[in-house]
Formats: C-alpha cells, structure tokens, sequence
C-alpha cells in the first residue's frame, strides 16, 4: 500500500460536512411506529421470520421519512457459494430492499468466507449482480480477515466495511456502518466509549449505528448528544435526525 493512501484515514481529516447519524437497537421489539420515536435505523434480517412484502410496505409507511431501514441478507447469499439457495436469498433481500426503500444491504459473510482468491472473486460476482444506485453495500466478514486486509478489499469493491467501532478503526468514506455488540463482560457502554465510536466516526456523510446492547436507548441519546456537542464545537461534525419523543414503552430492555 502507497504511503497515504491508508483505509483508516480519520474522518476528522476529511472535508467539514454535517454528519447525519442514524441509530437502531439490533432488534424491533413491539409496535414499529413505536420504535421508530426512539429510533431512526431498523436492520431486518431475511433469515428470521420476515413479514409479507405487503406488511414491509406498511412498516415503511408507518415511519418518518428520515427512517431508514437496512437489510441483512441471507446466510445461503452471505456464503457466496453459487446455488439455487443464494438466488432464493438475492430474491428476497432486493425485494424487501424495494418494499422498505431501504438505503442499506449486508452482507455478513462467514468463518468460510476467507481472504483467499476463490471467494474474492465469488464476491466480486455477487456485488456486480446487486444494485448500486441508491443502495450502500455494506459487508461484515467473520473469520480470519484481518482488519485492513478487509477495508482494503471494501474500497476496492466500492463497498463499505461494517466494523464494530469500540474495538476497530472505522475506514475512510462518506459512509460509516458500526455495530456495537455486548461481548464478554461488555455489556453496555458508557460515556467515555461512546466518545471514542463517535470520534472515530468523525465526519461522514451518513454513519449507521447498530447498537447491541441492553441499554441501547439510553447509549443512542448519548450519542446523539455527544455527535450534537461535537458539532456544535467542531464545525458541523454530529446533525442527528432526531424522532420526536414518545411515552410508549417497546420493550423492558429498551427503557432507560
């Protein structure tokens, strides 16, 4: 890799733009209008049970405007491996794509999928077989990908690699996408760690936060505070689409 040409560039170095910042729990629990008071970004995973395309429509109706939706794809897509299971899976996802308008689709390969040429160019397959005009790829590789291996294959893809930001440095790009997960004895996060993601995130032009912790609604009005001071302080770093407020509950872990 040439000297300054490193995945990893700051966003603090890039050009002042006012980033907007959209935050989802990892998970709907209850009513989607209610959800959609507290969060702005809802990841729907076609492995699980997924609603009609009909009630997808509904959901997106049922939101603001500014809601954004993003589906994750199949495991049998995520594999890559060419089958009748992967073409079921791309079906799928592109259709709930459209009936959500969603802005976002990841891809969240496998263990398996490794750095080697074979799956490379299965992913280049894949990607030139999805669209690309108003959707964001964005993909999470398991295994044994090394972190710069991996953003350096995502900028040369034209896609953006999905980190989780409390532990690893967030690429270069207009769009940033972090998950935030409970492991080991982590199981929310505090002020301090939600400066450093919010740091790290610098300024973009979109950054997607999946937040999966119990405390995910207390952590994404910290954040939107923390991005907001920075803004205020650093020239236009933190616009945060915020919903408006709302009593109704939508789910024990979820409550402040």
């Amino acid at each position: 890799m040439t000297k300054g040409s490193s995945p990893f560039a700051s966003g603090a170095h890039l050009a002042p733009m006012s980033t907007r910042f959209h935050i989802g729990a990892h998970a709907l629990r209850g009513n989607i209008a209610a959800y959609a008071k507290r969060f702005d970004l809802l990841e729907v995973r076609i492995d699980r049970d997924v609603p009609t395309l009909a009630a997808l429509k509904r959901w997106r109706k049922s939101v603001p405007p500014h809601f954004e939706f993003a589906v994750v794809a199949g495991s049998r897509l995520a594999l890559l491996r060419p089958s009748d299971g992967l073409e079921e899976d791309r079906t799928v996802a592109l259709a709930a794509v459209q009936a959500l308008q969603a802005r976002v689709l990841v891809i969240q390969t496998p263990a398996e999928v490794t750095p080697g040429a074979v799956w490379r160019d299965r992913m280049t397959r894949l990607l030139d077989r999805l669209p690309r005009d108003v959707t964001q790829i964005v993909w999470e590789p398991r295994g044994v990908w090394e972190i710069e291996d991996a953003a350096v294959a995502a900028r040369k893809w034209g896609i953006v690699l999905g980190v989780d930001a409390s532990r690893d440095p967030v690429p270069a790009g207009a769009v940033a996408y972090v998950r935030l997960r409970a492991l080991g004895e982590t199981r929310s996060f505090g002020e301090a760690a939600l400066e450093r993601v919010v740091r790290a995130i610098g300024a973009r032009r979109d950054a997607y936060v999946v937040l999966e912790t119990t405390s995910a609604l207390a952590e994404c009005k910290r954040i939107r505070q923390l991005a907001q001071r920075r803004g205020s302080g650093e020239g236009g770093m933190g616009r945060v689409v915020r919903p408006r407020p709302s009593p109704m509950k939508i789910g024990d872990d979820e409550q402040e």
